[in-house]
């Protein structure tokens, strides 16, 4: 009879150890991690139209990907950044809750130009950031990025959606 229970132990055992093993895409608060995806390239000029930056972009469209952002990333690549388009010109405001990654914000206005740069923003902090200039785009880039590539206000903004 100990000889069963033994065994019965051992397989428990091995079961939980193999079920937790092929888990590593959730994280411990609940959320499954994100994986990056590469939706379009990026490109950052200076008025004269030298390329001064460039980055595989993730682009958030809808609501949901706009709420969700960066939120839970522990990881990005240097070259990786997220876009977020808006349907309408505003002051478009944003906040680090539950983003993991201190990031640089680039706001963009309608015509590509950057009008705003919002530097080493504070991970999980909910203070609002907000841009000294209505926005229609922002893209965000790891932290330290925008001095890195001396990416200033007036650099032009471009990218090529990798589905056209």
């Amino acid at each position: 009879m100990r000889i069963i229970a033994l065994y019965l132990i051992i397989g428990l055992c091995l079961l939980c150890l193999f079920a937790c093993a092929q888990e590593p895409a959730q994280q411990s608060n609940g959320h499954r991690k994100p994986q990056f995806r590469h939706d379009a390239d990026l490109f950052i000029e200076d008025p004269t139209g030298e390329i001064k930056a460039e980055f595989k972009i993730e682009i958030a469209r809808t609501d949901t990907d706009v709420m969700r952002g960066l939120k839970f990333r522990d990881q990005m690549d240097e070259d990786q950044a997220m876009l977020f388009i808006f349907e309408h010109l505003d002051y478009h405001t944003f906040w680090m809750q539950d983003t993991y990654l201190s990031l640089d914000m680039i706001f963009i206005g309608p015509d590509g130009s950057i009008v705003h740069i919002e530097k080493d923003t504070t991970p999980f902090s909910e203070d609002p950031i907000l841009p000294s200039r209505p926005n229609l785009f922002v893209l965000e880039v790891l932290a330290g990025t925008a001095e890195k590539m001396n990416i200033k206000e007036s650099d032009i903004v471009r990218w090529q959606d990798l589905q056209n």
